[in-house]
């Protein structure tokens, strides 16, 4: 119906009888008559409601030629408004008074410093000292370390290393940690209950701004208690809790039990294990089974164990390969362990002064590349 609106601005030299909004429908309920639709059930029914359109040999030509002249009236008149907004804003334009608070700065407030320290390569004439082993050594399985990179219990590899050297994390450590752990985001913006511009970190609950010197004091004791070698969180190994830890143990009963009531479902499952040692019947409302199990069935009831196994190696609470730019997407399509690997290989690929991956294909083919993952959790 649109196509029939447009074209017949240009389509009258031809005449093509075009239909208008309220005809169109007219002629789509008088389809719809009983008596058309009786004659339907004997005979074929044609209806040609294109207004004769299919008799223009050249109608793309036209429709695409109105369609461009009506873009272009289109265009202009959406020029010719924003001219007359912009002279508008012009003619009536009252400057507005800005008051910018001063910012205070607190010098005597440590500021953390982190560090990335890429490798610093060597030249050839430092080398000199190695030339006589030259053609000694098979360098195609020379072992190169130029990087590292971890995804465990302690964040990452270098807040690992502060906790198992001096003891204890940094201010950076912390930091990292937090991040890490979801406690604090980066922000940059106006802060909604000052009305003031903030650049730096916030907290991700209260959304309050977060001081460097303020980090250790406010996130220490909880990263500590959620971070290492600790007791298992069972909502970061699917649920499992060893102090409810549940094993099933098969007993014999020794007299018949009285009956309860089970679905049909379930009363056949009973059935089909048990056999002749269960009777199942359904009772009188038609609504239920009625499952009696007699003597010498075998059931199995739960049995409480101590668990021996109360400490893991869990990763961070609260880690998310989202936090790190891995597409959503692709977290849902792979598994964790692939994450950690993802992470993990990047943070070794930093650490090597390599910050664009793909420039080592210009060297080896990607078949070249393995990767190796362990697990204490299996």
């Amino acid at each position: 119906m649109s196509g029939n609106n447009i074209a017949a601005q240009g389509i009258e030299r031809v005449g093509v009888r075009t239909f208008s909004t309220r005809e169109m429908a007219f002629n789509l309920l008088g389809l719809a008559h009983p008596l058309i639709y009786c004659t339907a059930f004997s005979q074929p029914i044609w209806a040609d409601l294109a207004g004769g359109m299919g008799l223009i040999t050249d109608l793309g030509d036209v429709v695409g030629k109105i369609r461009q002249k009506i873009q272009q009236k289109s265009s202009l008149l959406l020029t010719i408004l924003r001219e007359a907004q912009l002279e508008y804003a012009g003619q009536h334009y009252r400057p507005k008074t800005i008051t910018v608070a001063p910012v205070f700065v607190d010098d005597s407030a440590p500021l953390a410093k982190p560090k990335h320290c890429f490798p610093a390569p060597r030249h050839y004439e430092q080398l000199e000292h190695l030339r006589n082993l030259q053609g000694m050594v098979n360098l195609d399985k020379v072992v190169v370390v130029t990087g590292y990179g971890e995804v465990g219990p302690y964040g990452n590899a270098e807040t690992r290393w502060e906790m198992e050297a001096y003891g204890e994390f940094s201010l950076e450590g912390c930091i990292e940690l937090a991040w890490i752990m979801g406690l604090i985001k980066h922000f940059n913006g106006v802060l909604k209950a000052t009305g003031a511009m903030y650049v730096g970190w916030v907290d991700a609950e209260t959304k309050e701004p977060v001081s460097d010197i303020e980090f250790k004091a406010r996130y220490e004791e909880y990263i500590l208690a959620h971070t290492g070698i600790r007791l298992i969180e069972p909502e970061l190994v699917h649920g499992y809790d060893p102090n409810k830890r549940t094993v099933l143990r098969e007993i014999q009963i020794e007299h018949d039990m009285e009956p309860f009531e089970a679905t049909a479902e379930e009363a056949a499952t009973f059935k089909h294990h048990s056999g002749n040692n269960v009777d199942i019947w359904e009772n009188a409302s038609g609504g239920s089974w009625s499952v009696r199990f007699l003597k010498d069935a075998l059931i199995r009831v739960p049995m409480a164990l101590q668990a021996d196994r109360l400490v893991a190696g869990l990763v961070p609470t609260g880690w998310d390969p989202r936090r790190y730019g891995i597409p959503d997407d692709v977290v849902k399509q792979v598994d964790i362990v692939t994450c950690y690997v993802l992470v993990a290989t990047v943070e070794a690929l930093i650490r090597s002064g390599i910050t664009d991956p793909y420039e080592l294909y210009q060297y080896f083919h990607v078949s070249e590349i393995g990767n190796t993952t362990g697990s204490g959790m299996g």
